[in-house]
């Protein structure tokens, strides 16, 4: 075992990654454990995209989220103290990208390219540490108009025909209004300070929303009500089934023109996901403050292996649609934030977030619980989607800064909303790349002194 800061949780040394085991290096917290099997069943809003995009029966499915889950542990057990999740924004595109492939064998092998190439995305960052200049390298109105896309999209589907607020529209709204209203109404944040159950609400993050989804959805026959199944409790996923229908190892290694047709979306999602490492570091820092009993240490390279190898995993034995990111923004907001009243609380930091991933795959396995909050998947899926929508037009115009900025986002914005294709991030780049140089918007080769000395002109 290993500390060199004599405040940090004890470890394994293992290179750049510090291994640590519940029980052995830290305690297991019970909040965070019972937050993580009531909230765990919200990763099952991934079987629609599953069922729907990848043909894969419901049982297949959720043996895929049961692999998904599994792989969250690995960022306590690597020592990167965060509550892991999905890349949320980038799967309207990653929708656009498989309908660009026929059903079957084709749009699997697309999955598993396009999962592929951003695992190699994230380990080559992790191992050169050059994303913050890969990033820093592409135009504020590309950032824009990445992020732009997701909520034209996902307005678009969840409308149109078959879409889900056709289907569920009262329980869908309910659902958004209240994750909206607690997590961006002023008024709210007031009226909590004061209000011990508007701060309970806000501090279980989408737990209330999708609860109160179910409850109307049910009231007004939207969805079917919950049932309880007796007799199995333990799932046990479906191993063989998943490697010889949808691995690399049943449908074959993708053509190499598939994973040229990947690169540019597994860019686009890397592009998007690094800005989870800055809210990472943010969030520990601030946790920081206010413990001086722990060391905290974040690594952005360790935290792009981690989510490097958990894409490389699935891409060669489950693809996954919504992709695996760096971080749930909320839920790793909510344990930093109950960190933050002391040792009596919460013992160690990263005890906390890998107490909530645990139990969440042990939420996953348990039949009775998922079988219950079945009827909700649906509306869960929506839910995710459309608060990530309004979550990405906030930051995608706040990284529109010139009027030549907004004009270009809003243009590849368009076009990787509309393009339909697997080449739309390419298209949308492409096109991007061009206006920015074209419009004089964009100075790649610029000595930093002179863009420095205009900028004050």
């Amino acid at each position: 075992m290993s500390q060199k800061n004599t405040h940090e949780v004890p470890y394994i040394p293992c290179g750049i990654f510090k291994l640590r085991l519940p029980f052995i290096h830290y305690r297991i917290e019970t909040t965070e454990f019972i937050q993580g099997l009531v909230l765990g069943v919200t990763a099952l809003s991934a079987v629609p995209y599953l069922e729907n995009y990848m043909e894969i029966p419901y049982e297949l499915a959720w043996s895929v989220v049961i692999l998904d889950c599994l792989l969250y542990m690995l960022h306590g057990f690597l020592g990167d103290p965060v509550v892991p999740g999905w890349i949320t924004p980038t799967l309207p595109l990653t929708i656009v990208f498989l309908e660009g492939f026929e059903k079957g064998p084709d749009r699997i092998q697309a999955m598993i390219a396009l999962q592929i190439m951003v695992g190699v995305v994230f380990v080559f960052m992790g191992i050169t540490r050059l994303a913050e200049k890969f990033v820093n390298a592409v135009p504020p109105s590309i950032k824009g108009g990445i992020l732009l896309a997701a909520p034209v999209t996902v307005i678009a589907g969840q409308i149109g025909e078959g879409g889900n607020l056709r289907l569920y529209p009262a329980a869908i709204v309910a659902g958004v209004g209240l994750l909206l209203l607690i997590s961006f109404s002023d008024e709210y944040q007031k009226r909590r300070a004061k209000n011990r159950l508007l701060d309970i609400v806000a501090k279980y993050g989408n737990l209330f929303p999708y609860l109160l989804a179910m409850v109307v959805g049910i009231l007004l026959g939207e969805l079917d009500k919950p049932g309880l199944v007796l007799g199995t409790v333990v799932k046990i996923p479906e191993i063989g089934a998943i490697l010889d229908s949808i691995s690399i190892l049943g449908v074959g290694i993708p053509p190499f023109s598939t994973f040229t047709q990947a690169l540019p979306l597994a860019l686009v999602s890397y592009i998007i996901a690094f800005g989870d490492f800055i809210t990472s570091e943010t969030l520990l820092r601030e946790a920081q403050e206010f413990r001086n009993d722990e060391y905290l240490d974040f690594n952005s390279s360790r935290s792009n292996l981690v989510c490097g190898l958990r894409n490389l995993l699935l891409g060669f034995f489950a693809p996954f649609p919504p992709l695996c990111g760096p971080l749930w923004v909320g839920m790793t907001v909510s344990v930093s934030q109950r960190y933050r009243e002391g040792k009596e609380a919460m013992k160690s930091l990263i005890g906390g977030m890998a107490s909530f991933r645990i139990a969440t795959f042990a939420s996953v396995l348990l039949i009775p619980v998922v079988e219950f909050f079945r009827p909700i998947f649906g509306v869960s899926s929506s839910i995710t989607l459309l608060f990530q929508a309004f979550v990405c037009a906030r930051i995608g115009m706040a990284y529109c800064k010139t009027d030549r900025d907004k004009m270009i986002a809003g243009v590849m914005a368009a076009i990787l909303a509309t393009q339909g294709t697997a080449w739309a991030s390419a298209w949308a780049l492409g096109v991007g790349f061009a206006l920015n140089l074209f419009l004089s918007n964009w100075h790649p080769f610029r000595k930093e002194s002179q863009a420095v000395q205009d900028g004050r002109e």
